[in-house]
């Protein structure tokens, strides 16, 4: 398992995000292919309550030690709004159909 759990990390502006933001890694997959952060601030969009976001890397051919080895890392990640989170399952995404999601960088601070 990677040791980035309880990292801080900087996602940075994108589609969806006008501002930098610096979140916690929650949770890895055990595949090493996603990763649950925890935003150190919530956001709220509309009427929206964001505190989770689930990451993934962009390319197919990476997986979260890119992170680890570089400190940067082309990702996907789509926002879990707090009434869809469950503590569970936590990496569940398959609601997800559009909204709150972007391709970004994420940095390690």
């Amino acid at each position: 398992m990677l040791n980035l759990t309880g990292k801080k990390v900087l996602l940075q502006a994108n589609d969806f995000l006008q501002n930098k933001i610096i979140a916690t890694v929650a949770m890895i997959s055990s595949d090493n292919k996603s990763m649950l952060l925890n935003l150190d601030e919530s956001l709220l969009d509309g009427k929206i309550l964001y505190k989770h976001i689930v990451i993934s890397p962009r390319l197919s051919k990476d997986d979260l030690g890119v992170l680890l080895n570089d400190g940067e890392l082309g990702c996907s990640a789509i926002w879990v709004p707090e009434s869809k989170f469950n503590n569970k399952t936590p990496f569940n995404i398959s609601w997800w159909r559009g909204g709150a999601a972007a391709i970004t960088d994420l940095s390690i601070l």
